[in-house]
């Protein structure tokens, strides 16, 4: 009885995390969030907003929008927040926050903890990395 139960258990313990999940698309609006095209995420960084990039850190080693920082260290996975000092000390600057794309819902989750962190400029380019490269906008590496 003893090792169904270890069985059971160690089963759930694989299964849940999948099963908790965010999947599917992002919502087109957040509460206290700017959303943004590819076009103005670009003429925001080069008015001086700061880009902050959520995908792991092999996402951004193959290529990320010029200047962007990764913050993907300062992200929680249980709790789906962001530490909030990886956004800078000044409330007021923009940030632009992305990550993969429509079905980036870490970027959801950072933006989300911005707003509520009391950054007042913040700005989500929804469509991501994808909807950044796919423009043949400036990237590096």
């Amino acid at each position: 009885m003893k090792s169904l139960i270890s069985i059971v258990f160690s089963a759930f313990l694989f299964v849940a995390p999948s099963a908790f999940a965010q999947t599917g698309e992002t919502p087109p609006t957040l509460p206290g969030v700017a959303t943004v095209t590819a076009a103005d995420a670009k003429q925001l960084i080069d008015k001086g907003g700061v880009a902050l990039d959520v995908r792991k850190k092999a996402a951004y080693v193959e290529g990320h929008v010029p200047g962007a920082k990764s913050i993907r260290s300062a992200f929680n996975e249980q709790a789906k927040t962001v530490d909030p000092t990886a956004f800078g000390p000044n409330k007021d600057a923009v940030i632009i926050i992305y990550g993969h794309g429509t079905d980036g819902w870490s970027a959801v989750d950072a933006a989300k903890t911005a707003a509520e962190a009391g950054y007042k400029n913040v700005k989500w380019l929804r469509g991501g990395w994808s909807e950044w490269s796919k423009a043949g906008l400036p990237t590096e590496q």
